[in-house]
Order: structure tokens, then sequence, then C-alpha cells
């Protein structure tokens, strides 16, 4: 299956910031493979692939165009046909491109979609050096390396990705607190604790990132109701 970038949403209700009067949107894409023709493309808000569609259209000749009115800036999925392929896209006022480069889809053209993907890019780009750490281990071993060697080595250097990883991170949220790029990641950083943890709970760097965080951040009814589960209220 294709790889496309992805992030783990599973927040159920839209972020939005609300804009001042009604915009237009207006999405071209390219869809290369040749089993994608004849498909719909749907734009879902954040919840999944059943989710009522904002906006949907047919893939025709490996190409796409939809045009709506924008009265909040959202953060939702476009799902292609019934594959469950599918990528995020801030739904925002301008013109949206939907770029097939075969291997990975990217998003531009509009200020939060170009910040979006360009953040995305670069934590892609750690995530795959630390994903790569276990054939540097095992070419290590082949080359007859000392395993307290290898250890010291891979263990400084994982350590030093997941640093840097979650420095992005956080700098990313902080950075965009005052719209849904950094509403909508902070709660997949919540999103992603409870499901390593199996229950409500913060980290670190949520705590580093809440306790940063402007008033109205915090009032946000999804933040609010997240972090009054981990108090246990």
């Amino acid at each position: 299956m294709r790889q496309f970038l992805r992030i783990g949403l599973c927040v159920l209700v839209p972020m939005m910031v609300l804009a001042a009067c009604s915009t237009n949107y207006n999405i071209t894409g390219t869809a290369l493979q040749s089993f994608y023709d004849g498909d719909m493309v749907y734009l879902r808000p954040i919840g999944g692939e059943d989710t009522k569609a904002v906006d949907s259209c047919k893939i025709l000749h490996g190409t796409f165009a939809m045009t709506g009115p924008v009265d909040s800036v959202m953060c939702v999925r476009m799902f292609f046909g019934k594959s469950g392929d599918n990528i995020p896209i801030i739904l925002e006022e301008g013109n949206i491109k939907v770029i097939d480069l075969n291997n990975a889809m990217k998003v531009e053209g509009t200020p939060l979609n170009d910040k979006f993907y360009a953040f995305m890019t670069e934590r892609d780009s750690l995530m795959f050096l630390l994903q790569e750490l276990p054939r540097k281990e095992s070419k290590m071993i082949l080359d007859g390396y000392d395993h307290d060697e290898i250890l010291r080595e891979l263990g400084e250097e994982e350590g030093g990705l997941r640093m840097a990883i979650d420095k992005l991170e956080t700098e990313f949220v902080t950075a965009n607190f005052d719209n849904v790029l950094g509403l909508t990641y902070f709660l997949v950083l919540c999103d992603n604790a409870y499901n390593q943890f199996g229950f409500p709970t913060t980290t670190p760097q949520i705590d580093e990132i809440y306790g940063r965080a402007p008033e109205e951040f915090r009032n946000n009814k999804d933040v609010r109701q997240y972090m009054e589960l981990c108090e246990g209220k």
C-alpha cells in the first residue's frame, strides 16, 4: 500500500478557528496511481472515515478539483475512494495544491498547509533515522563491534533523536498556540499518550506545553476535557 504522510489523529471534533467572514478554498490535485481514476475524493472532518463529508469530487484522468466557502479554518482529512488512504489538509482560504509524489502526498499553496507540511517533513526525517537504528545495529554486529560499544553508541544516538523530535514538536505547538495547527497537534500528543498507557495521562512534554499555553488555549473544550480526565475529574 502506498505510504502517505500521516499523523495519528483520534480527536472526535474538528479543530477550528473562527474567521471574520466567509471566504473560499480552491483545491486542485493529482493522483498518479491509475487505480484511483474514477474514484471519489472526500474531505471529512477529523474523526474518521464515517464522518459526514465536507466536500467531494471525482478523480478524472489523474486530476481532481473542488471549491467551497470557508466559514472557519479546519483541519480535515482527504480520503481517496474506498482505499482508506488519506492525508491531512488545513481547509483555509486560498489555492491549495495536492501533489502526488508517488510514494507520498504533499499539500502546499496556503500559509498553514505550507507550515504544517514543512514541520511534518522535518519530523519524518528524524523518525526515519530513528527507525534505521535496528539496521545500523545489525551492521555493527556484522562488522565486529563490541556489544557494550554498540549499546553505548546507539543509545546516545537514539536519545539524541528522541530529544530532537520532542523539541521539534514542542516548538511547533507553542509557535502555533493561536491557530488550528497548535491545538490539533497538542491533541495528537494527548491521544498518543492515551494510546501508549491505556488511560488519560500526560507526559513531561504535554505538561511543558500546557504550562506555557495561554488561557484561551487551555480553555478550549477539548483541551480542558482531556486535562480534566487526566486529573480524574
